[in-house]
């Protein structure tokens, strides 16, 4: 049994509540405006483009020397772009980068720079569950298993044979 199939649906909760924390370290090192970016790309360009662009890295101009004041500059987002979306990203770029410095709350962003690349494959979704027993079904599961003495034994035996027949029904 992998550890996956151990998780409880309420462990992954509890996971998911700890991710910001845990990559907040990570983000910090590139910086908050970064980690803004990246948090909420697909609230800052939309769903369909979230799905073909990635941002990469936000590169920032060289900081001044010591003791010489000067207000932060905005850096070169760097986007990884599938191939059919380049051409389309380069014509909205005054208007992403617009977008991506209001979501930032200051001018983070100065151009966009696009990489044509592979998009990281999207997790498959999840399967929709098996349809229920029938009750004929359950009564054959039951007696097949009725005989024997261990509780435990019984309870085992009958959800690997509800796990057979629904198995069976799903190829079916």
């Amino acid at each position: 049994m992998g550890a996956q199939s151990r998780l409880k649906p309420m462990a992954l909760k509890a996971i998911a509540t700890q991710v910001p924390r845990l990559t907040k370290e990570a983000l910090k090192r590139r910086g908050a405006a970064f980690a803004t970016i990246v948090a909420e790309w697909p609230n800052i360009v939309g769903p369909s483009l979230a799905g073909c662009t990635l941002p990469e890295k936000l590169g920032t101009p060289p900081r001044p020397p010591k003791g010489v004041s000067a207000p932060p500059q905005a850096g070169v987002l760097t986007l990884r772009v599938a191939g059919g979306a380049a051409m389309e990203l380069q014509h909205l770029a005054p208007q992403l980068v617009e977008r991506i410095n209001s979501f930032a709350g200051f001018k983070a962003v100065e151009r966009l720079r696009f990489v044509q690349g592979p998009m990281p494959l999207a997790a498959d979704p999840p399967a929709a569950p098996p349809p229920p027993l029938s009750p004929a079904q359950r009564q054959r599961i039951g007696q097949a298993v009725e005989s024997l003495g261990d509780e435990d034994l019984k309870a085992a035996l009958a959800r690997l044979g509800e796990g057979l027949i629904r198995g069976r029904r799903g190829k079916a």
